[in-house]
């Protein structure tokens, strides 16, 4: 199997070629990180598989696959994100890529995706497959209860004032806003109260 990996982390591609000299006997790992070198690799390997490192900015990751589906449309191409949720990740499908594979994903995992594809299976993790969706998408999700500590959160409340205002405990309050960081997919409040400002 020959592998060429697009990577800005040298120590990466060395950890990956030793787990998998381990895993996949004969495995040929050769590692790159200019576009020139993978196309001249990909003249001399035609037949090998392409593992891109998706943590790179997304545009440039986008524009790459395009070039790849353009000039190699048979390659077969693996991406590794630290965060297999990013939205560019979803429209992966129609540019080659069978494959996201979590980077600190065990030799394992990164083993059965690469023979997978290999077959020419895709191999996407639970959380890939569930699409992102925007923010007031995301807002219909929330419950009754924490659409009303959103609304009051963006009015700039405390949590002990909506406490307060809903008679509920500040630590019941820190709970809901807790699981509605997380259904937003934001960080913190000021994000929060951005994305509610922004459907109004």
């Amino acid at each position: 199997m020959q592998l060429i990996m697009f990577d800005r982390q040298s120590i990466f591609i060395h950890g990956m070629n030793v787990s998998l000299q381990e895993s996949i006997p004969g495995v040929d790992v050769q590692g790159v990180s200019q576009a020139d070198d993978l196309w001249q690799k990909l003249e001399a390997n035609p037949d090998a598989l392409v593992m891109i490192d998706g943590d790179l900015d997304g545009e440039f990751c986008r524009g790459l696959l395009q070039q790849l589906a353009q000039r190699y449309s048979t390659v077969k191409v693996l991406i590794t994100a630290t965060d297999c949720r990013k939205k560019w990740l979803q429209e992966l499908a129609q540019l080659n890529v069978l494959a996201i594979v979590p980077r600190d994903a065990d030799a394992g995992t990164f083993t059965l995706a690469l023979n997978s594809v290999a077959m020419g299976m895709m191999f996407y993790p639970r959380d890939c497959l569930t699409p992102i969706e925007s923010g007031s998408q995301n807002i219909k999700t929330l419950s009754a209860r924490q659409r009303e500590i959103l609304t009051m959160l963006a009015a700039g409340e405390s949590n002990k004032q909506i406490g307060r205002m809903l008679n509920i405990s500040t630590g019941t309050v820190k709970a809901h806003l807790e699981s509605l960081y997380q259904r937003l997919e934001v960080k913190n409040r000021t994000q929060a109260a951005m994305m509610l400002n922004e459907i109004h």
